[in-house]
């Protein structure tokens, strides 16, 4: 409830600060303050967005979808941050059928925050690579994404936590994102993992079943 609340609260003073860039066309230094607060406004969207993610019932609205359409879409979607950036993004999938019942918001919202993360933790020239794979879980044909980067990769301590609500190595954000990730994954039956690489970088393992149980 609060963060519905705070989100339409929001949403007033971001509709009156387009009204008043408008006012004050032409004055520089007022434009950049207005650009500064909606950019703060963001971000408090953003915080909402997630502590409501984590709070509210997960209802699933599955339909097959094509898992590498979603994935392609939630890089898309992170655009804006690798502007000015060193980025490549490399899919290998050996001509698998990527189709999966699932809801395709919830997903995209999984791959997003883990794109997101690469994208924090590595320094230029980044490189994420995602690899598809079949694989069976609790019995039955199942899907398995890979999500690798060529960061620093995770500490001991972050391996262990990683997925618990409220644990970040970020000075910023809540610390749900990948608690989220976990929730959306385990409702739709299936696992999401870190990978032991032994090296460099940080893998992501998530598995979905091909068909709702």
């Amino acid at each position: 409830g609060l963060a519905h609340e705070s989100r339409n609260a929001l949403q007033r003073s971001q509709a009156c600060l387009e009204m008043l860039r408008i006012n004050v066309a032409g004055d520089e230094s007022s434009l950049d303050l207005i650009s500064r607060i909606q950019a703060a406004q963001d971000d408090l969207h953003r915080l909402y967005e997630e502590v409501r993610g984590y709070a509210a019932p997960v209802k699933l609205n599955r339909a097959p979808c094509d898992l590498g359409g979603i994935v392609r879409q939630a890089w898309e979607h992170l655009a804006s941050h690798r502007d000015s950036r060193q980025v490549v993004f490399h899919e290998e999938h050996a001509d698998l059928d990527l189709v999966c019942e699932v809801d395709e918001f919830a997903l995209r919202q999984v791959f997003r925050n883990i794109f997101e993360n690469a994208l924090a933790a590595c320094t230029d020239p980044v490189r994420i690579t995602i690899s598809y794979a079949e694989t069976r879980h609790n019995g039955g044909p199942a899907l398995q994404i890979s999500i690798a980067d060529n960061g620093p990769g995770l500490s001991t301590e972050a391996r262990q936590h990683i997925f618990e609500p409220f644990f970040t190595t970020k000075t910023r954000g809540t610390g749900l994102g990948m608690a989220i990730c976990r929730r959306f994954v385990e409702v739709h039956g299936g696992g999401i993992t870190v990978a032991n690489r032994g090296g460099p970088g940080a893998e992501f393992d998530v598995v979905l079943p091909r068909r709702a149980s």
